[in-house]
């Protein structure tokens, strides 16, 4: 009973976070309106969200460890919040951009200290079901930010979609306040001050790369000579983690194969759809024309197809092991994408929400397959190492999707005249880009072996 009470707690935390990375997707064309910005200017309102979760997370453990779990875990939620609210008083891009940048630091040290408690508590068997519980409901939030943004900000404001996690953050603070048990300071190494700097530049130059090469007023040239130092940054880490004891991310767990293998596979499998919360309503409003409103419950279904698949998600996991899953789910997934590219002025509503459900089911199914596949053969010791990798991964990967989608959306708009950079053409070829990208990526998946963590489902090992 108290550790359902935990993982209600944890499920509750991630919501909300999870809820922020893709809710103000669907109001994004009446902000652009609100701010007096251009719509794809505002993919840094997503990616500087994402990006701050990707830096600070790295450092959510010792941070944890030195003050205490529960202690930094209300910190955490109450910044959150607060962050949360101003970003709904807002008055400009900049502005907006500093508010969640602050509140992807609260939401850097939910994330993986909600998994840590999971870890921790929880014996390696039982580690699927719970970890597919908090990833479901993660991934639940998702989906439904979009739903949730667009009709709040069609019936009310589009800072409501901000200030709505007051209330929540209220109710999550109170239960883990009374629910959650003390979790004492333990003795930490010193951080790894130049550690953390070197990476979280290293990720922060590499993401404002990406960003700058969407943007037409860049030369190419300037967007890949910062690519290319944060490439030597990434590089001089990796050198420097390596002399250290304690390092900021543990990079010698990539010797793992089956965690080398899963945290590759979510970099690029991730990369391949993460922007997928940022291009349908796009298309959906922009280049169809509907209502925030209607965008938002067309993307719905997304969330039904993760409803619909978790009761059978370790049924289909123990028939066909991780290595046929994670191969045949991947390419899957890539024709899903693809199969976006055949919406357009004339389909039916119908049509898009069968389309919107089978995404969501096999993103859901990969989720499951990909986040529990890289603790195998991780062991206790370096878990929450490992966890940390993971998030970071994961946060990461979907800022990079975001980041990746506008490029291709600047690419493919040079075809057609500037009244037309909207159009649905455009769209469509970034979809079949994206679905022929992640097709390929499901090779990656084929240097699994067929054993591959059959103890994290129950199945006996063969040798």
């Amino acid at each position: 009973m108290k550790q359902n009470l935990v993982l209600l707690i944890v499920s509750l935390a991630m919501f909300m976070e999870a809820v922020d990375t893709t809710i103000i997707n669907t109001a994004i064309p009446v902000m652009a309106t609100s701010l007096e910005v251009n719509p794809l200017n505002l993919k840094l309102a997503l990616i500087s969200y994402l990006l701050s979760l990707a830096i600070f997370i790295p450092i959510s453990g010792w941070i944890a460890d030195k003050f205490g779990i529960k202690k930094v875990f209300m910190v955490a939620v109450i910044t959150f919040t607060l962050s949360s609210v101003w970003c709904g008083f807002t008055q400009n891009l900049w502005e907006l951009i500093a508010a969640r940048i602050i509140q992807g630091l609260g939401g850097s040290l939910t994330l993986p200290i909600g998994r840590l408690i999971i870890l921790r508590t929880c014996q390696r068997h039982e580690l699927v079901n719970k970890m597919s519980i908090v990833v479901m409901v993660a991934s639940l939030g998702i989906m439904l930010g979009p739903v949730l943004g667009g009709v709040i900000t069609h019936y009310f404001s589009w800072r409501w979609i901000f200030w709505v996690n007051a209330p929540v953050g209220i109710l999550t603070l109170l239960l883990a306040s009374k629910l959650l048990p003390f979790m004492p300071p333990c003795k930490v190494p010193p951080l790894d001050k130049i550690g953390f700097v070197l990476f979280g530049a290293g990720l922060a130059t590499l993401t404002l790369s990406l960003s700058m090469f969407s943007e037409s007023h860049i030369s190419i040239l300037q967007s890949l000579s910062i690519f290319l130092g944060a490439i030597l940054l990434l590089l001089v880490y990796s050198w420097h983690s390596y002399k250290r004891e304690n390092p900021i991310v543990k990079i010698e767990l990539l010797a793992i194969r089956t965690f080398r293998i899963s945290i590759l596979g979510n970099l690029l499998v991730r990369m391949s759809f993460g922007g997928m919360p940022f291009l349908l309503p796009l298309l959906l409003q922009i280049g169809l024309h509907f209502s925030p409103q209607l965008s938002g419950f067309l993307l719905a279904p997304i969330a039904l197809g993760v409803f619909v698949v978790k009761p059978f998600s370790m049924a289909i996991l123990r028939r066909l092991g991780y290595r046929k899953l994670l191969i045949f789910n991947t390419i899957f997934i890539g024709f899903s994408l693809w199969s976006f590219s055949s919406i357009n002025e004339e389909s039916s509503i119908y049509e898009i929400v069968f389309l919107t459900f089978i995404y969501g089911f096999f993103v859901a199914l990969q989720y499951t397959g990909m986040n529990s596949l890289a603790y195998a053969n991780v062991n206790n010791n370096d878990m929450s190492a490992a966890a940390s990798i993971m998030v970071t991964i994961q946060q990461l990967a979907l800022s990079f999707g975001v980041a990746i989608s506008a490029i291709l959306l600047s690419f493919f708009s040079y075809e057609f005249s500037a009244h037309q950079q909207f159009a649905t053409k455009i769209f469509h070829q970034t979809f079949v880009t994206l679905g022929v990208l992640t097709i390929l990526i499901g090779l990656i998946f084929t240097r699994l072996k067929t054993e591959d963590g059959q103890e994290m489902i129950g199945v006996p090992s063969n040798s």
